[in-house]
C-alpha cells in the first residue's frame, strides 16, 4: 500500500468545514473509482456522510496497516534478544554485553550507584522474563487484536535490553577514583546505525498518524545516522516526502 497520501486524508478529517470537493478528489486518487467521483460531484452535499465514512475507513485501514508492520518489526527484534538473553529459559544466557565478562573484582570498591547497576539488571532480566512469557502467550485464539496486544510489551522488552546493555555498559567502563557521571560508554557505531534505523521507523509510523516539523526534523536527523539504510526504508521516506 502506498501511503503517500495517509498525512492527506488526516488532514481532510480533521479540517472544517470540510471541502467535499477536495475529499472527493482524494477517494478517486486513492481508489481509482471514476464512478464513485462522478456520481458524487453531481450534488458533493448528498454524498457528505458518504465521502467522510470512506476517506476515515481509508484511514483507519492505513493506521493499522502501519501498526502491524511496526509489531511485525518490533517482534523480530524481540527474538533477537531473546535469543541472546535466553528469555525463554531458566537461567540467563550470553546476558552479558560484548564488552562485560563478569562481575568485577573490585565490586566491592566501586561507588554504591555503580554497584547498584549490577543489581538492578539482575531486576531487569525478570522483568523482560516476565514480559517475553506474557507475550507468548498472545495469540489469534485469545487476543482479539493480537497486534494492540503485543505492541506494549515487545516495547517494554526493547526498552528494558537497551537499559540492560547501558547499564553493564557504564558498570565495565567505570574507572575506580572518577566521577561516576563522567564514564564514557564504548559505542559501536554498527549499534547506533541499528538504533536509529530503529527510531526512524518507529517515528515514520507516528508520522504518518499525525505529521509535524518536529517529528519531520527527529526523522531526518536520525536517518542521517544509519549506515546503509534499507530500500523499505528509503521507500517509507520517500513517500512521507522526507528525502
Amino acid at each position: 500500500m502506498n501511503n503517500e497520501l495517509t498525512p492527506d486524508l488526516k488532514k481532510w478529517l480533521d479540517s472544517e468545514p470540510k471541502d467535499l470537493q477536495a475529499g472527493a478528489e482524494l477517494l478517486l486518487r486513492i481508489t481509482k473509482n471514476r464512478i464513485l467521483y462522478s456520481n458524487i460531484m453531481r450534488n458533493p452535499k448528498r454524498y457528505a456522510e458518504a465521502i467522510e465514512y470512506n476517506i476515515r475507513k481509508l484511514y483507519n485501514d492505513r493506521l493499522q496497516d502501519v501498526t502491524h508492520a511496526e509489531v511485525v518489526e518490533m517482534m523480530s527484534q524481540v527474538s533477537k534478544i531473546a535469543k541472546a538473553r535466553g528469555l525463554d529459559k531458566g537461567a540467563a544466557v550470553n546476558t552479558r554485553t560484548e564488552w562485560q565478562t563478569g562481575k568485577r573484582a573490585d565490586h566491592d570498591e566501586l561507588p554504591a550507584e555503580i554497584q547498584q547497576l549490577y543489581i538492578d539488571n539482575a531486576d531487569i532480566m525478570r522483568r523482560m522474563r516476565v514480559a517475553h512469557t506474557k507475550l507468548c502467550l498472545i495469540s489469534p485464539d485469545n487476543s482479539t487484536c493480537p497486534d494492540n496486544d503485543r505492541f506494549p510489551l515487545a516495547k517494554d522488552i526493547i526498552r528494558l535490553d537497551d537499559k540492560y546493555r547501558d547499564n553493564y555498559n557504564i558498570y565495565d567502563h567505570y574507572i575506580k577514583g572518577t566521577d561516576p557521571k563522567d564514564v564514557v560508554m564504548a559505542k559501536d557505531p554498527r549499534t547506533e546505525s541499528k538504533n536509529a534505523a530503529k527510531l526512524c521507523n518507529l517515528l515514520l509510523g507516528k508520522y504518518l498518524k499525525a505529521p509535524t516539523d518536529d517529528l519531520a526534523a527527529r526523522i531526518k536527523a536520525a536517518y542521517a545516522k544509519i549506515n546503509l539504510p534499507t530500500e523499505a526504508l528509503r521507500n517509507k521516506m520517500a513517500a512521507a516526502k522526507l528525502l
